[in-house]
């Protein structure tokens, strides 16, 4: 019995010796590249309880503003929300570029791939007046933005980490 005990013992004593293979935060490589953070254009607001609204005429000639905005940007790739006014406002830039958006959760936009997938290049994001501060926060590894006004769909934050210290704009887009 004293024997079996020891076994158990030194099993637990060894597994907590292993590293997890779970990857932590400081396991994540450095993002080094362009990121363009950009609101979804003018949604249908004609009806309260639909909760993915497509664009209005507004919004769809936004997102062809977008894409002429994005015309000269080396785009590496576009992520998107799998909402409908998401997708059709990166959707015009994406297939000027020849890119098929990638599909984030709304609340989960910094996982493993992105780190893997987007660590340098230029890349744009459309999200929401709340997620895309939220993210732009998290890239600049602050807490300084708020959620954008729900009137303003053309604010763009531009984040370059490719320096040293960050570079940080926002503009509107019109």
């Amino acid at each position: 019995m004293a024997l079996g005990l020891i076994l158990c013992f030194s099993a637990v004593l060894a597994s907590c010796n292993q590293r997890s293979t779970k990857p932590t935060s400081s396991d994540k490589p450095e993002l080094s590249g362009v990121y363009y953070l950009i609101r979804h254009a003018e949604k249908d607001r004609s009806n309260s309880s639909n909760k993915d609204p497509e664009l209005i005429q507004k919004g769809l000639e936004r997102s062809q503003r977008w894409a002429q905005y994005f015309d000269s940007i080396p785009l590496s790739g576009v992520y998107s929300t799998a909402y409908r006014r998401t997708l059709q406002t990166a959707l015009p830039t994406a297939t000027n570029k020849a890119l098929s958006p990638i599909i984030y959760q709304a609340n989960a936009l910094l996982d493993d791939s992105f780190y893997v997938n987007a660590q340098s290049g230029h890349w744009l994001i459309v999200g929401h007046s709340d997620t895309t501060p939220y993210w732009a926060n998290a890239l600049l590894k602050t807490d300084s933005l708020s959620d954008i006004p729900d009137s303003i769909n053309s604010r763009l934050y531009r984040i370059d980490l490719r320096f040293e210290s960050p570079q940080f704009t926002i503009s509107n887009i019109e």
